[in-house]
């Protein structure tokens, strides 16, 4: 539904997004992360036509968004930053404004979006009497109106309440599942990204640095295994420990842990061949990565523990 080939942005003289290139499919919720700065609200921008890209591609539903943005942009739904509605109006009669402006849109139609949304017990009520997770849904029904197969939503968790938040990522599971859209998420809150998401892309000063599912991406890092050994057993557990084929980037850390990556399954078999080359174990913790690990880690180079002074040598 979305294909995104080296998009170039230069604003200022400065180059603000460098080479950037994903596909969204139908049916998938597809996650956008980067730090601050980044260029997600640039790409976003782009992707809903409210500024040009300098150089790359963006197709929609296989048109063009440069060459035929008529046929493009009528496939997007989008709520970019927070959803502006009129508050002094009711639910209802914000979506039929909005049905109004695309044409073609009946009370029937506007029925079918407010009951998605789960809305139907609020509709009638002004809208400055609705919560901000009511607000965000009443969005997204205005954006699904005109039945695009694409929807766009920046930050659409920002400001809810865990509640608010559940019902959200529930409605945007349901839009992918069962209607059949494809959704892009831009966000900062990790955990909901991970718990929403099929595939993610992540961001870095312009670029995309890796993209791909979500299990699949953490996988390729493996758990957090830390060993307390005791002092004198600790140079000979760095030696078993770099043998054993399963274990990755063992280093020590300041306190004298030492720390590697490997399989959680594989954690008794290290154990025993450290046991019998005599090392005494004390205490072995181990931590599944997650995608907030994964993101400290390819954008800052640091895990997500607050302790990612690992040193890899010897000690």
């Amino acid at each position: 539904m979305l294909s995104v080939s080296h998009l170039q942005k230069r604003i200022g003289g400065k180059t603000i997004i460098e080479d950037i290139s994903f596909e969204l499919y139908a049916g998938e919720v597809f996650g956008f992360l980067g730090p601050n700065g980044a260029g997600k609200t640039t790409t976003i921008r782009m992707l809903t036509g409210l500024v040009s890209a300098d150089g790359g591609q963006i197709l929609i539903g296989g048109y063009s968004l440069r060459d035929h943005f008529p046929q493009a942009i009528a496939q997007v739904g989008c709520i970019v930053e927070n959803p502006e509605m009129y508050k002094f109006m009711t639910g209802w009669e914000n979506l039929e404004h909005f049905a109004r402006m695309s044409g073609g849109i009946g009370a029937e139609r506007i029925a079918e979006v407010v009951r998605f949304v789960e809305l139907e017990d609020a509709i009638d009520a002004k809208v400055k009497t609705y919560s901000l997770g009511m607000r965000q849904r009443l969005g997204i029904a205005q954006a699904l109106l005109h039945r695009p197969k694409l929807l766009i939503l920046d930050e659409p968790t920002n400001g809810l309440d865990p509640a608010g938040i559940r019902d959200l990522r529930r409605t945007i599971r349901r839009l992918a599942e069962e209607a059949g859209l494809a959704v892009f998420v831009s966000s900062h809150l990790l955990s909901e990204i991970e718990l929403m998401c099929d595939r993610v892309a992540i961001i870095q000063k312009g670029r995309v640095i890796s993209v791909g599912a979500v299990r699949e991406l953490m996988e390729q890092y493996a758990d957090q295994v830390d060993w307390q050994i005791a002092e004198r057993g600790r140079q000979k557990a760095l030696e078993v420990l770099r043998a054993l084929p399963a274990v990755r980037e063992v280093g020590t850390l300041p306190d004298g842990t030492i720390r590697c990556r490997m399989d959680a399954e594989q954690v008794a078999a290290a154990n025993k061949a450290l046991v019998a080359a005599g090392v005494e174990v004390r205490q072995i913790a181990a931590r599944t990565v997650t995608l907030e690990d994964l993101f400290m880690l390819l954008t800052t180079g640091g895990a997500g523990d607050g302790r990612e002074h690992v040193q890899p040598g010897a000690e």
